[in-house]
């Protein structure tokens, strides 16, 4: 397709790959304990992994060291987007107010030796899955659910 009309010469969408993902799990210890089931399940998935998680209200007695939302946002490998579509729209079809699943269009950019961050004209699809306050007990089944639903998505797609 002749892209020249949108002023760019090949599609923007920055493709990640398996040493992306290596790259960006190389520091394990940097994910929240409250959430770190979550991201284990995505992270799981061959074609997924995760960039960003905060546990927030999740661990009651953390809860004013972390920010206020629980959340994990991934990116996607080789393109399956396709897989991160289906993965999103069953957990918001299962989980309904809950939760709240979206991706993002972020400029991908690059970070000089000065740096200084410079726009590189391709754009990360950053996912999201952000869960909503529940009653103590409700959160943690519902949490629960929410991990099994990934794993159980994981194992139907390896």
């Amino acid at each position: 397709m002749d892209l020249s009309f949108l002023g760019i010469e090949a599609n923007p969408i920055t493709v990640f790959t398996q040493a992306d993902k290596a790259t960006y799990l190389r520091n394990p210890e940097d994910i929240d304990d409250g959430i770190r089931e979550l991201v284990d399940a995505i992270n799981a998935i061959p074609v997924f992994f995760s960039m960003s998680a905060c546990q927030g209200f999740l661990v009651e007695d953390e809860r004013d060291d972390h920010c206020p939302e629980s959340y994990v946002d991934f990116y996607v490998i080789d393109g399956q987007y396709q897989l991160a579509q289906l993965l999103l729209g069953s957990l918001a079809s299962k989980f309904g107010a809950s939760i709240d699943c979206k991706v993002v269009y972020e400029a991908d950019f690059v970070i000089t030796t000065d740096d200084e961050i410079i726009a590189n004209g391709m754009v990360k699809l950053r996912h999201s899955i952000e869960l909503y306050e529940l009653p103590p007990d409700l959160m943690k089944t519902t949490y629960q659910e929410l991990v099994e639903h990934i794993r159980k998505f994981g194992d139907a797609v390896k």
